[in-house]
């Protein structure tokens, strides 16, 4: 099966503990010189690829060809920061040698079980579009629960790769390997990459709130533009520290709209926010708010890094991060924009988009304006 066939791309001595240890398994294992290390995948319809850090650089090559394939980089104590680089490129995990044939066997097997979850959730995913086309309720629930479950195996397996690498550096001091003056620079790579997975959390738990009741949460009459100016609080410190300009422009008789505070309030946090993240120092980002003609009208305007044209269909989705973003290794959970759209689409509304890679970008967001009766504005 082509899920258990795995491929060793390796110079080093580590290679041949790798072979071995995947083959006392019963894993199909073959090896390549680095040169080779290409043509054989691109004709061998393998699963998983070990590679050393020499032979990090095919990693973009590798994933064009098959984007699902699950890489695994070999490296030592003295390239740590390295193979920690290699998993931004998208590598799944690294191994730090000297390691033990039950380490490799345990790293391969996450990432074969890895592979195998991201084409079943691909798999659920169309029984679920066949479901809404057929229109069969009872089948396009079943579908769609199972899709839940695979993906929260996924999110789980998404996670382990940072906690690895966490754990990787926590050995490496326990071990003796970081010598004293080094030791907080590497707690600080740990404490940086434990903050990403909070973020990540903090999103999946907001994400699972609106997929779970299917409404952005308790309705009441929300001034959007006291829900800015609290949003705006926590912002300034940010954009003060990379010298970036905030204007704030605000019109209109009525600015209030129906839904949850909070979630409106996280509209504004999640735009804003990624305006002064994806905005070089030095930028701006324009806040407007205009109210007028039934209608409440949010944007956020900044002069960022942009986002490619034939990807902004996509940039609503779970997960999604543009691929400028990626390359400037640029942190982001790849949620913030799904959130933002069902709270905005969950409270009678609809958000768009305008973007020139290079020129920055505008979000408008859009929602029924209602008149508030005295004394009933959140």
């Amino acid at each position: 099966m082509s899920e258990a066939k795995v491929i060793v791309i390796a110079e080093e001595p580590g290679a041949q503990v790798c072979a071995q240890a995947l083959a006392s398994h019963g894993l199909v294992v073959e090896t390549a010189p680095r040169a080779d290390g290409l043509g054989k995948i691109e004709a061998g319809g393998y699963g998983l690829v070990v590679l050393d850090l020499g032979g990090a650089d095919l990693l973009s090559a590798i994933h064009q060809y098959d984007p699902e394939i699950v890489c695994i980089v070999l490296a030592d104590n003295a390239s740590v920061d390295r193979a920690a680089q290699a998993i931004q490129q998208g590598a799944f995990d690294f191994l730090v040698e000297p390691f033990t044939a039950d380490q490799v066997w345990l790293a391969v097997n996450r990432g074969l079980e890895r592979r195998q979850l991201l084409r079943e959730v691909k798999r659920l995913q169309s029984a679920e579009a066949e479901a809404h086309r057929l229109a069969e309720d009872k089948t396009r629930l079943e579908e769609i629960d199972k899709s839940k479950t695979a993906f929260i195996r996924l999110v789980t397996h998404e996670l382990q790769a940072p906690i690895a690498a966490i754990q990787n550096y926590m050995q490496l001091i326990l071990d003796g390997y970081v010598p004293p003056e080094k030791q907080r620079a590497t707690i600080e790579k740990c404490m940086a990459r434990a903050d990403e997975q909070m973020a990540l959390i903090a999103d999946l738990l907001q994400l699972g709130k609106l997929q779970a009741v299917g409404t952005p949460g308790p309705a009441a009459l929300v001034r959007l533009d006291e829900a800015l100016r609290k949003a705006l609080e926590p912002l300034q410190l940010q954009a003060e520290h990379k010298r970036i300009r905030l204007a704030v422009d605000i019109a209109g008789d009525v600015l209030t709209a129906r839904g949850s505070p909070d979630q409106l309030k996280s509209v504004w946090t999640n735009l804003i926010g990624n305006a002064i993240k994806y905005t070089p120092s030095g930028g701006s980002v324009e806040i407007s708010l205009r109210g007028g003609q039934g209608r409440v009208v949010g944007e956020v305007r900044d002069t960022g890094i942009g986002i490619p044209r034939e990807q902004q269909g996509q940039l609503f989705t779970e997960f999604f991060r543009a691929e400028n973003a990626r390359a400037q290794n640029i942190r982001g959970t790849g949620l913030g924009l799904s959130i933002v759209k069902r709270i905005i689409e969950g409270a009678g509304g609809h958000i768009l988009v305008e973007s020139e890679v290079g020129r920055g970008s505008v979000f408008t967001f859009v929602l029924p304006a209602e008149e508030p009766p005295p004394d009933q504005v959140a």
